[in-house]
């Protein structure tokens, strides 16, 4: 991950990459969050543990890299049980679906459109338009309850959008699986299959 970390800022330094961004909205969906859990006390904790003041609006381009940094700090304080390190990732994953699954822009998405995972999964690359810059999905059937998505500069770690797309079903009631597979560093394969 340090590798890869570094390897992306010598590209952004070249002006060969430039870092995804998310809106601030998003990010401060996870600071709520905490908030909601523990209070002024929680919110100073995650800063601590993020190592800097976490105050964004709303409109705000927000680095990824550092939203990744708030949820997987999130994680250590909201998940009830401790979480192996392997596992954060996934974990926060989890938790940002259900986190974005509050904020007035998904209330509005989840709202207008049918709740289908199909559906809602091959209007991603709409939907991640406007949440995030830099960031590129692709999705595409492979079968009647099959979906690939491609995701490309998104900066999270991969076992992120597994966890991410694993809440999804299971809030949808669905039973499966999610597969990723990092086909380049910047980009990654995510099978859904359910049942």
């Amino acid at each position: 991950m340090a590798a890869q970390a570094g390897n992306r800022t010598a590209l952004a330094q070249e002006g060969v990459w430039t870092p995804p961004t998310i809106k601030g909205i998003f990010v401060n969906s996870h600071i709520r969050a905490v908030e909601k859990a523990h209070g002024a006390a929680g919110r100073t904790r995650l800063e601590t543990l993020v190592g800097q003041p976490l105050d964004f609006s709303a409109s705000q381009d927000v680095p990824v890299s550092l939203e990744v940094r708030v949820i997987e700090a999130a994680v250590e304080l909201l998940v009830d049980h401790p979480v192996p390190e392997g596992e954060v990732a996934f974990e926060a994953g989890r938790l940002h679906y259900r986190n974005f699954k509050g904020t007035p822009w998904a209330k509005i998405i989840f709202g207008m459109f049918p709740r289908d995972f199909a559906f809602m999964v091959r209007h991603s690359p709409i939907i991640a338009e406007r949440v995030f810059k830099g960031v590129r999905f692709e999705a595409m059937d492979l079968g009647p309850k099959t979906l690939k998505l491609k995701m490309d500069n998104a900066d999270y770690p991969l076992d992120h959008f597994k966890g991410f797309f694993q809440e999804w079903m299971s809030d949808y009631g669905l039973h499966g699986s999610v597969v990723g597979q990092a086909v380049t560093p910047r980009r990654f394969d995510y099978v859904m299959t359910w049942r």
